[in-house]
């Protein structure tokens, strides 16, 4: 079911009760913050009514139903042909009452493909002003080849809104370093008081031919800081390239299909991030993409479903060639044979080479120090060859795999245990092609 944008109506939010039997309703996983897997996973659920209006007092601390709970019904995670369900999971409420605030950064393009849309980019931001509410912070930032912060981050949105008139029209420039100015506004974000979420909304169509930072180097610092990225989208957009951004920092993707839609995207983006409520568990182990599927009985409406995706694999579309990442599998004593504790993980390894086909790995074994360098090296190479073969029976092509032994050169603990050496009986894999 489409629902309008939030910045459509007046209201915030509307609390359950107030709901009529049989009304219709909309729930989803707006995103999914995976930063902190394996430990936990964070859910950020939105139900709203055919207006796109919040719908509260759903969870505590703000829900007056001692049996709250039988509304949240079934969590579960596909991860490849397995269906896991989440027997243990929490949900809290947040909404526009909560005191706990957000601090954003709304980064606006300037650059010469964008800049006909700047008297309505510009209204768009004011709009974006007009709503904010205590304690939440906003400033406002441009960039083109040169990063220009218009407004710093501030609750007040007068002084904010004046600030902004007397400086809009600097930044702006005909080349786009959209890396550089998201390094920047991640960092100016990252020295202000760690509330969250901390967010960077940037308006633009993800181009960049002047930046010398790379979008490796901004997805590591975002996550690093706990920053989330908002990308809106206009115009010929980089979708992928956005889509992931968004993805793998925390954040959501927005395309913008005409002008006078980013008022009310910026809006919707700045609600969601007020009105909410968090699920959070314990994920099961799986390297890969994890499809999430919740399950909400409300009183007087038909069933709900919300899905959504992450991903834990190994390697993200931001990493370069040189990578290395381990995947354990360990073998016994002297031997190269697969255990079979091995075979969930090479399923999960043949998943990821059919997730990006151009990549190449190498596949490197390792040994512990019992023996002489010259057995250890062959056996480190016994060891890489049998992950290979297991690959290839699953359907990689053999050409992306390069087996190589490096025997007991490289431990990663000291060899002076069953238990130390045991780690030391392992496989690591290395990106030599993307």
């Amino acid at each position: 079911m489409a629902l309008p944008l939030l910045a459509q109506s007046a209201r915030w939010s509307r609390p359950a009760s107030s709901l009529r039997p049989g009304e219709p309703l909309h729930a989803d996983i707006w995103r999914i913050d995976a930063t902190r897997y394996p430990e936990e996973i964070r859910l950020f659920v939105r139900i709203r009514d055919r207006d796109g209006i919040p719908v509260t007092h759903l969870a505590p601390p703000y829900s007056r139903d001692p049996n709250w709970r039988r509304h949240w019904s079934a969590l579960r995670e596909q991860l490849g042909l397995s269906t896991v369900p989440i027997d243990s999971f929490s949900v809290r409420e947040y909404n526009e009452w909560d005191s706990s605030g957000v601090t954003l950064l709304l980064l606006l393009d300037y650059s010469g493909s964008l800049t006909p849309l700047l008297r309505t980019v510009q209204a768009a931001a004011e709009t974006l002003v007009t709503m904010l509410q205590p304690p939440d912070a906003l400033g406002i930032a441009s960039f083109s080849e040169e990063f220009a912060l218009l407004s710093p981050p501030q609750p007040d949105g007068a002084t904010l809104l004046a600030s902004f008139r007397q400086n809009r029209h600097r930044g702006l420039g005909t080349y786009t370093a959209l890396y550089d100015a998201l390094l920047r506004g991640i960092e100016l974000l990252a020295r202000l008081p760690d509330s969250l979420p901390r967010a960077v909304i940037v308006f633009t169509d993800g181009d960049d031919n002047a930046s010398t930072a790379t979008l490796l180097q901004v997805y590591e610092r975002a996550r690093a800081a706990n920053v989330l990225i908002f990308p809106v989208g206009f115009g010929y957009t980089q979708d992928s390239l956005l889509t992931e951004l968004a993805s793998y920092t925390g954040g959501r993707y927005t395309l913008a299909t005409s002008t006078e839609a980013l008022a009310p995207i910026f809006a919707e983006i700045y609600r969601s991030l007020r009105n909410y409520y968090l699920v959070r568990y314990r994920p099961p182990r799986y390297a890969g993409l994890h499809r999430v599927r919740l399950t909400l009985a409300l009183p007087g409406t038909d069933t709900l479903q919300a899905e959504g995706v992450y991903d834990t694999a190994p390697i993200t579309p931001f990493d370069t060639v040189g990578k290395e990442f381990e995947r354990i599998i360990l073998f016994d004593f002297d031997k190269a044979t697969l255990r079979p504790e091995a075979i969930p993980i090479i399923e999960e390894l043949a998943e990821l080479l059919r997730r990006y086909p151009r990549v190449k790995l190498e596949v490197q074994g390792h040994t512990d120090n019992i023996g002489t360098e010259e057995y250890n090296l062959r056996l480190s190479e016994a060891r890489a060859r049998a992950v290979v073969e297991a690959l290839v029976e699953r359907g990689i092509d053999p050409r992306r795999l390069r087996p190589r032994g490096f025997g007991m050169s490289m431990p990663v603990a000291p060899n002076d245990t069953e238990e130390n050496r045991q780690k030391n009986r392992r496989t690591v894999f290395k990106i030599i092609a993307k």
